[in-house]
């Protein structure tokens, strides 16, 4: 018999999930907390959802005692190995300024794949509404910044609160920037409502999935909405190429449904066009500016010294070298999380954090759905345009949740009807 976390320890790791996907840095900052910025004690360094998923962890750990962390997947171990390394390797090479986000971002993540791992299936689908209701309520509130073209929570820059130009304007609604929001659009998707067999649970599946492609299209990520479409058109071709297979009465009717769900997919998107809300993204879906400073950022590994490639780069040099490469190609800073953690670790740190990273996305696939692997390998592609694994982010904690209840209550399986395929196709559908 498996041994359950603790309901508590789940109520709790929900409760921070929720607080992930509702509290972000910009949010913090305006309250007065120096979360991102700079002074103030430590645990104010802390997300709010990172204190609750510690005290789930210390939940869990009281239900099962030591059971508890015997019956953890050998993934997790590794996982943890890897971060405590990391974290050992920062501490005694370039000092406690690179830790948080390693504390901050990555540890946490862990610890909620660790009270998830056993939950109930019960407990699963609570946690898969309770997404699936914010992740709406963040999508209507960026659809009402973009017709408004004001942000509800401002955003924060070097302390400082910014109101983006109209032509450049983004919604952030609760997450910390825009590129955020596209992502966890991504995540929204990968959970929508099932199907189901009544007209009322398809009427909602369909309003649920247009309100977060719209959602996606006025964050403006165009790396986001690519995967999501390349993705959503993948899985389409895939479902119904195995009930053409299995020579389903259902084959035909599914292949419309994808060819209408393209073609609306298409009128969405000249809809929002209509209403200005996609201008930006229109107006960006080229090699422009931002492209190249990405391709650009590269060349602080040659601004980097033999120490700095060896065992990381702190805090204040790193700056200094952003400094430099500010002058040169005009590059703010670094937007690609593999480069930043690498400058960050060094060359001994950086082959543990992708062991830990590799760790922790093992376990997410063996826990969770198609739709949840599709998730994280799209998730794992957004996030390399961007540095959103290499800061304070409250995106990795959403990931693994995302991923671990998109097997609770997600699409139904077809099953091939393996007598009247040829026996290649048997073995192979086997």
């Amino acid at each position: 018999m498996q041994a359950s976390p603790g309901r508590l320890a789940v109520v709790l790791a929900t409760a921070a999930v929720g607080l992930e996907l509702c509290v972000s840095a910009n949010l913090l900052t305006w309250a007065g907390i120096p979360y991102v910025t700079d002074g103030g004690p430590l645990p104010l360094k802390f997300h709010p959802g990172t204190d609750l998923l510690v005290a789930a962890a210390g939940a869990a750990l009281a239900a099962g005692q030591l059971g508890w962390l015997r019956r953890l997947p050998s993934t997790l171990w590794v996982f943890f190995g890897a971060v405590g390394f990391c974290l050992a390797c920062v501490l005694l090479l370039t000092g406690t300024s690179n830790t948080i986000v390693l504390l901050d971002t990555f540890l946490p993540a862990g610890l909620l794949a660790a009270v998830l791992d056993r939950a109930r299936p019960a407990d699963l689908r609570a946690l898969r509404r309770v997404m699936q209701l914010l992740l709406a309520a963040n999508a209507v509130l960026a659809l009402a910044e973009m017709a408004t073209q004001t942000t509800l929570v401002p955003l924060y820059l070097n302390d400082a609160a910014y109101q983006p130009h109209t032509e450049d304007f983004r919604p952030t609604a609760l997450f910390d920037h825009p590129l955020t929001g596209a992502l966890m659009m991504m995540m929204a998707l990968a959970i929508a409502p099932g199907r189901g067999r009544s007209t009322a649970a398809g009427l909602v599946r369909l309003a649920y999935q247009g309100l977060i492609w719209a959602g996606l299209i006025v964050f403006g990520g165009r790396m986001a909405l690519g995967v999501c479409v390349l993705t959503a058109g993948l899985g389409q071709a895939w479902r119904g190429g195995r009930l053409v297979l299995a020579r389903d009465p259902r084959a035909a009717a599914t292949l419309v449904m994808a060819a209408a769900g393209l073609v609306g997919c298409a009128m969405l998107f000249a809809a929002a066009l209509a209403a200005g809300m996609g201008d930006r993204l229109a107006g960006h879906l080229y090699w422009d500016d931002s492209a190249q400073v990405r391709l650009a950022q590269w060349q602080v590994l040659g601004e980097m010294d033999a120490p700095q490639l060896l065992f990381g780069t702190p805090r204040e040099a790193l700056l200094d070298l952003l400094n430099r490469l500010r002058l040169g190609p005009g590059v703010e800073v670094i937007e690609n999380f593999w480069l930043l953690m690498f400058v960050s670790l060094g060359a001994i740190g950086f082959p543990a954090f992708l062991v830990a990273l590799a760790a922790l996305c093992r376990w997410c696939w063996q826990r969770t759905a198609p739709a949840g692997r599709a998730l994280l390998l799209g998730a794992l592609v957004v996030a390399s345009s961007s540095n959103s694994l290499g800061r304070k982010s409250t995106v990795l904690v959403c990931l693994v949740a995302a991923t671990r209840c998109a097997a609770a209550g997600g699409a139904p399986s077809y099953r091939f009807r393996a007598a009247r395929l040829p026996l290649s196709l048997q073995v192979a559908a086997a």
